[in-house]
């Protein structure tokens, strides 16, 4: 498990596309369901994934605004997360200061 990550939701489109980055940066396997019950399943289960102990989500308005249905439960879903994991920290930013984006197809 490492300490901290960066999710930067600005570049987010569609629903596919968030799947797509939030499986690459958070190490999901092969199997991934391209749902929010698979995140979770994923983002719950060690065996699955490697959560950090510290998650920056930046670009929310972003996301709110292209995907408000989308937006408003993967918010719910990591709240939830922390209430399970109280040792664990999301914060979450309107902005996106990093500027990351999509990036993470060259990776």
């Amino acid at each position: 498990m490492f300490n901290r990550l960066l999710l930067d939701m600005s570049g987010i489109l569609d629903e596919e596309t968030f799947h797509e980055y939030v499986s690459k940066k958070l190490n999901f396997p092969g199997h991934y369901g391209y749902n929010l019950d698979a995140f979770w399943d994923c983002i719950t289960d060690d065996e699955q994934s490697s959560m950090p102990r510290k998650i920056e989500v930046e670009g929310m308005a972003a996301l709110k605004i292209h995907l408000p249905v989308l937006h408003d439960s993967f918010v719910e879903c990591l709240q939830d997360y922390v209430k399970v994991y109280p040792n664990r920290d999301v914060v979450f930013r309107q902005d996106s200061p990093s500027g990351e984006g999509l990036e993470f197809e060259g990776d």
